[in-house]
């Protein structure tokens, strides 16, 4: 007997998001985490649109609306030589996903602040029985069998040894299941070294006019400001030369005055600057040679750092969970071999390089505007150039949903990706294998993402043989209308059982003027089998349902 199927080190949002995850496809799961509840320091706090579409479905997204900035925040980055000073020009940003008034996602991108989503995942946790939290505990060791894991952990009462069939690493950047595993990380450790700096004052005499989700500024030092939340809180992110200083110089008295010359060297008498905490951390851009070994992975921070600039990080830990759960579950129901905890790695290890390379392309864009406002001789043509060559710098909105796996838990259909000018700005709708699966409105209220959650799905033309010529295969064929979605998935999802359902467009899936199957790139002999990771598996274009049960079985056995 084991004390759960998955034991989690870590309770960030990259473990708490695998922890949902988990209990709501039935697993009993036990998470570990050292601290003794949230840190109330902001760190991450922006929402992209892919992980708003799994809030939505977790019914979690209302309240992330509720504690986020109002969207005209969103809309561009500043950039000035100090907040009440000159300014060297603006970028309009392009993350929202409606392009020329088409609505590319159910959801919006959000800034809010790490310790309000971790405040929101956790109550969403404590309706789920299958989920225990243990704090004040930390990760010590693993032993693995083949069979199972026997994790020690230290708690308040001191060393205890709890099993499960997998481990999964969510302990952060210094992760100690990484370093058990004896696992490298590949890149650059540090391009950076920061301090992050919460505190609240009133900057609406330089802000409330030109809402912001960053303002950057050069003068007296490099500094971010990041609005938090309507109530006056603030993150400043101070840039300082570790030849000069060093992270201990930084306490709350020289945090205010580094924050008082970057906001201005005149402000008004009895302005209120008060500064909470003080974080110093460095700037990396590491990625783990492997994500996992044997029975135990790893997720989010403990795989990955990625610098801050795009705010791809969380989000990077948060889909690496929602990768790699339903895999998970697939595997301990049965229904899925081995080898499908494989494609974890192949798909998530390119992406992970692929947004760590792209937020460190950020990162120096944001340098050279700085150098050339610092060098004085500047003119104003060269500072809009530089301001121009930023741009893919705030309209990343092909990386987040145009995200793709080339390899994996999927069957290439032979067709090309999308050609786009830039594939980092510009999302193109697909239902190409390994492709996340595309947005429709269904009706008012309902998108094509929303059936796809915690089992297969295949959407199929009308002319599609729904009859599978198929006995005693783990993969069955079940039919029904939107109507009763929520509980062929609640079903589906506790039993563990990855069912094949089956809808077939105009007849049990309502296709107002054919739009989703044109989206989806079929015609009424085709078909698209969607993982519950809402990423497209197959697609055929003259499908059966017994071909599709054949897909699904080669891609859960992997063989």
């Amino acid at each position: 007997m084991t004390d759960a199927a998955v034991l989690i080190a870590g309770a960030g949002p990259a473990g708490l998001s695998m922890a949902i995850l988990l209990g709501r496809m039935g697993l009993e799961t036990i998470v570990v985490e050292r601290r003794s509840g949230v840190n109330p320091h902001p760190r991450a706090r922006s929402i992209n649109v892919r992980t708003a579409e799994l809030m939505r479905q977790w019914g979690v997204l209302d309240e992330m609306v509720e504690v986020s900035l109002p969207l005209r925040w969103t809309e561009q980055f500043v950039y000035c030589e100090t907040l009440a000073g000159d300014e060297i020009g603006r970028v309009t940003t392009n993350v929202q996903p409606v392009v020329d008034g088409v609505e590319l996602s159910p959801a919006p991108w959000l800034l809010t602040s790490q310790d309000r989503i971790e405040e929101i995942l956790l109550r969403h946790l404590g309706g789920m029985s299958e989920v225990q939290i243990y704090w004040d505990t930390e990760f010590v060791d693993v032993a693995q069998d083949g069979e199972q894991v026997t994790v020690d952990v230290r708690g308040p009462s001191g060393t205890r040894h709890l099993t499960a069939r997998w481990l999964v690493g969510a302990d952060g950047a210094a992760s100690r299941v990484r370093r058990s595993l004896d696992i490298d990380m590949a890149g650059i450790a540090s391009f950076g070294t920061m301090i992050n700096c919460q505190f609240y004052a009133d900057l609406g005499p330089w802000t409330d006019h030109r809402p912001a989700a960053l303002y950057w500024t050069t003068n007296p030092a490099r500094n971010v400001f990041q609005k938090i939340d309507v109530n006056d809180r603030w993150l400043c992110q101070l840039n300082y030369d570790p030849s000069m200083h060093r992270p201990e110089d930084f306490d709350v008295d020289t945090a205010t005055e580094w924050i008082r010359r970057s906001i201005g060297p005149e402000l008004p008498d009895g302005f209120d600057l008060r500064v909470t905490d003080v974080i110093p951390w460095v700037m990396s851009s590491m990625v783990a040679e492997r994500f996992s070994d044997g029975q135990v992975f790893l997720v989010g921070d403990a795989a990955h750092q990625l610098p801050p600039t795009g705010g791809f990080g969380m989000n990077t830990a948060i889909q690496d969970a929602h990768n790699l759960a339903w895999k998970l579950a697939a595997v301990a129901g049965g229904h899925g071999g081995a080898a499908l905890l494989d494609t974890y790695g192949i798909e998530r290890a390119p992406v992970a390089q692929y947004n760590a390379d792209r937020s460190r392309e950020n990162s120096r864009s944001v340098g050279r505007i700085r150098r050339l406002v610092e060098s004085g001789t500047a003119t104003v043509e060269q500072k809009r150039e530089a301001l121009g060559a930023s741009t893919q710098y705030g309209s990343w909105l092909g990386m987040d949903l145009g995200l793709q796996y080339d390899e994996g838990c999927l069957i290439p259909d032979g067709t090309e990706p999308p050609q786009v000018d830039d594939p980092v700005s510009v999302y193109s709708p697909i239902a190409r294998p390994g492709h996340r699966a595309p947005h429709v409105w269904i009706d008012g209220a309902t998108s094509t993402l929303d059936l796809f959650d915690t089992h297969f799905v295949l959407l199929c033309g009308p002319d599609v043989d729904a009859e599978a010529d198929t006995e005693n295969e783990p993969g069955t064929v079940e039919t029904g209308t939107v109507a009763d979605a929520e509980l062929v998935a609640e079903d589906v999802g506790r039993s563990g059982h990855p069912a094949l359902r089956l809808l077939r467009l105009g007849v049990d899936l309502h296709d107002p003027g054919g739009r989703i199957a044109d989206v989806y790139g079929i015609d009424r002999n085709g078909a698209v089998l969607v993982r519950p990771d809402g990423h497209v598996a197959w697609r055929d274009l003259h499908a059966t349902a017994t071909s599709a049960i054949a897909a699904l079985n080669t891609l859960l056995k992997q063989a």
